[in-house]
């Protein structure tokens, strides 16, 4: 792996996965295409990515995370919180809902090795990626909700959540997944977005540690690390500036655009497969 592919592999990884197109299948076809063996010799770089869209999130949503924790710790009784009229601690309520939608995460561990597994398989995410896309466009054709963050059950957030796990088979976005769960519950669009978003940071902290202990057992090559590294910071400044794109792109037009996006490379996924 050279710096240049890294840091192209960090940027597709990143764009793709804040748009809602799926960086992980994105990657498996880069790492298909340029023999790359990111699920064997260089796990520590999808470590790296990871890590590099875990702290994109933090900082673009580091007022909201700071909330939450002020928030929590006034319920406790351990901090101050600030007076929202109408609401009792709506942080700390949502920093819970949270936590019920990352539960079932867990349910996908005993899958992790057949996970990967589905990365050698481009034609499966081609199929995958034609799927994400009509997902995207049942988001786009959906009637826009009117249920408020402060309205969202257990029962919404596990089922966002459920979601949220599913998605980890790559071709499929767990922003697209989540964020049409939260629609089809009623939610506005905006919430959706922000709770896909905040529910990421737990997932990429998790799959980063995962990732951290299988490139430990496989065995790191130090050889490479300067290209890993180059490939983290294009990932973190790439996904930084793509979740504002996002955010606005969704306010001015929809998802219509990504879900065509979505189904040309899924041919083209298919076809090169084909090809190669």
């Amino acid at each position: 792996m050279t710096i240049g592919n890294a840091i192209m592999a960090g940027i597709i990884y990143a764009l793709t996965e804040v748009f809602a197109l799926s960086g992980t299948g994105h990657l498996a076809v880069v790492s298909t295409l340029f023999d790359l063996n990111l699920t064997q010799e260089h796990l520590l770089f999808k470590a790296f990515t990871e890590l590099g869209t875990l702290l994109a999130l933090i900082l673009a949503y580091r007022r909201d995370l700071i909330a939450m924790v002020r928030d929590t710790a006034g319920l406790t009784g351990f901090g101050h919180r600030a007076q929202v009229k109408g609401a009792r601690f709506p942080e700390a309520r949502l920093l819970f809902m949270l936590a019920m939608a990352t539960l079932p995460l867990l349910i996908m561990l005993p899958f992790r090795t057949a996970y990967f597994s589905l990365w050698k398989s481009t034609t499966f995410v081609g199929v995958m990626f034609l799927l994400n896309g009509a997902v995207l466009l049942i988001a786009e054709l959906m009637l826009p909700g009117k249920k408020g963050p402060g309205r969202m059950s257990i029962l919404d957030a596990l089922m966002i959540g459920l979601c949220q796990a599913v998605a980890i088979i790559p071709g499929l976005s767990r922003l697209a997944l989540t964020l049409t769960c939260a629609e089809a519950e009623g939610f506005q669009k905006q919430v959706g977005v922000r709770f896909g978003m905040l529910m990421a940071v737990p997932a990429f902290f998790g799959s980063f540690v995962l990732s951290l202990a299988d490139a430990a057992v496989k065995g790191i090559d130090t050889a490479y690390m300067t290209a890993y590294i180059a490939g983290g910071a294009a990932t973190m400044v790439t996904a930084f500036f793509g979740i504002y794109l996002f955010r606005r792109l969704v306010r001015k037009r929809g998802f219509g655009g990504l879900a065509y996006y979505s189904w040309v490379i899924g041919v083209l996924t298919i076809i090169l497969t084909l090809i190669f």
